[in-house]
C-alpha cells in the first residue's frame, strides 16, 4: 500500500527514504493536498520494469491489429514492389 507523505518532508532525505524502504511501497509525495510525484525504492522499480515493457509492446501489437482492420497495411510482395517502382530499382 502507498504512503502519501507532504512534499516538505522531502528536506531530509535520509529520513525521506526510511518510509518507503520499510514499508516496500512507493511513497506519494503531495504538494497542497495534491499528488505531485511519486518515489519508490529501485527494487520495487525494476519490478515494474517488465509491466511497463509489456504494456508498450501490446500498444504495438494494438496499433498494428487497428492499422490491418483499417486497411493502412500492405503485404511484403506489394511493399516491395512499390518501393523498387518508385525508386527505379
Amino acid at each position: 500500500m502507498p504512503i502519501c507523505v507532504p512534499i516538505r518532508d522531502m528536506k531530509d532525505a535520509a529520513a525521506f527514504a526510511e518510509p518507503g524502504h520499510a514499508a516496500q511501497a512507493p511513497a506519494i509525495v503531495t504538494k497542497n493536498g495534491k499528488e505531485t510525484l511519486v518515489s519508490m525504492s529501485s527494487e520495487i522499480h525494476e519490478g515494474l520494469r517488465p509491466e511497463a515493457a509489456r504494456a508498450q509492446l501490446y500498444a504495438i501489437v494494438d496499433k498494428g491489429i487497428s492499422d490491418i482492420e483499417s486497411g493502412c497495411s500492405r503485404d511484403a510482395k506489394t511493399l516491395t514492389a512499390d518501393v523498387r517502382k518508385q525508386y527505379d530499382l
